[in-house]
């Protein structure tokens, strides 16, 4: 008899799920009913694809309390009761968990996706709060590094998980040509949300700092939306080798950005797991990214990737200028190289058997 998984994935999680739960749906029917919920958040546009079995759209924000009805009849249209596995790939601070949990009254296991795991300065404390309590009051999660189920392991001991890294985010082919792109130069991208964590102003003062010879034949695009841009704006004006596009990113555009550039900056601080780069690993672009642990874990410094010091400007400039020396040769067997890796560890064929083995696992 089929097993009944019943999975909710937020519209802002919905591009780690949209290939992955298809995928599972059509290639594992024989042991497993996969029903697909999405919850679209309020006030948010984020397109969902038409394979989920339901769409509910939220009209109240998630602290507003009158959104615990919304849950409550939602949870209620899913009949949790007949789940034999309910996998829940959403945060909703600071109700959902909890109204989850009264819904669950038979106790089906719960997995948790674990996107938000170590606490960082720029998190609200309602967050912390929160994910704290998920930790406490549940049993079964799953982790998209390894860094963050380690520190996991150390600080919620005697819980069941398992690691899965996020499949990667592909666009589609390239449909537009917005963006110039002068190929005798190395096109440098800076893609996503600007938020200071991600090290924006680092990236251009290592720009400004390079000698003059390799200033010219270095060209950075900053794309993603900024609800601050003018201190950037401020730092780039005199600089005619850097444009910025601080706007939301069209998804249809996406495709041409990460097949037009010839490497993904990533001058990050501090990061769980990161969007642009599984979308840069999609099209088999290079990154240059710090060397925290969410990077190292992914990036082979000078095999399929660059790393430098993180927050050091200094060596930052350094690897920009590695790369502007690169022969064409070393850049292709970088992005040999890079290809192989993707295949080997990211592919949807070996990434389902993660989920599939866990699943297993936790009906036997």
């Amino acid at each position: 008899m089929k097993k009944r998984i019943a999975w909710i994935t937020a519209d802002y999680f919905i591009d780690v799920d949209c290939l992955l739960v298809p995928y599972l749906q059509q290639n594992y029917a024989d042991k497993y009913q996969i029903d697909w919920y999405v919850i679209k958040t309020a006030n948010n546009n984020i397109p969902i694809p038409s394979t989920p079995n339901r769409i509910f759209t939220m009209k109240y924000r998630g602290k507003d309390p009158r959104i615990i009805l919304e849950y409550m009849k939602i949870f209620k249209t899913l009949h949790l009761e007949k789940a034999d596995i309910i996998y829940s790939d959403f945060v909703g601070v600071p109700y959902y968990y909890f109204v989850l949990s009264q819904y669950n009254k038979n106790k089906v296991p719960l997995i948790h996706a674990a996107h938000n795991v170590i606490t960082y300065e720029v998190w609200p404390k309602a967050l912390i709060w929160y994910v704290d309590k998920i930790f406490r009051k549940n049993q079964h999660f799953q982790f998209f590094s390894k860094f963050t189920m380690e520190y996991f392991k150390e600080h919620y001991k005697g819980k069941s998980y398992f690691y899965c890294p996020m499949t990667l985010k592909s666009y589609g082919n390239v449909q537009t040509n917005n963006y110039h792109i002068d190929d005798s130069k190395l096109n440098l991208l800076f893609f996503g949300n600007v938020v200071g964590n991600k090290r924006l102003d680092l990236l251009i003062s290592a720009i400004k700092h390079l000698p003059n010879q390799y200033r010219d034949m270095v060209h950075l695009n900053i794309c993603g939306k900024c609800n601050n841009p003018s201190p950037y704006l401020k730092s780039i004006q005199d600089m005619p080798n850097i444009t910025a596009y601080f706007k939301r990113i069209d998804d249809h555009e996406v495709a041409e950005l990460f097949t037009k550039h010839d490497f993904l900056m990533l001058p990050y601080q501090d990061v769980a797991q990161s969007g642009p780069h599984m979308i840069a690993y999609q099209y088999n672009l290079p990154v240059i990214a710090s060397d925290i642990d969410g990077f190292t874990e992914r990036v082979i410094d000078g095999e399929n990737g660059f790393l430098f010091k993180v927050n050091d400007r200094e060596d930052l400039t350094r690897v920009i200028e590695e790369v502007v020396n690169m022969k064409p040769q070393e850049y292709k067997c970088l992005k040999e190289n890079l290809k192989k890796y993707s295949i080997e560890n990211f592919s949807l064929e070996k990434i389902s058997k993660k989920y599939i083995d866990y699943f297993e696992l936790i009906l036997k």
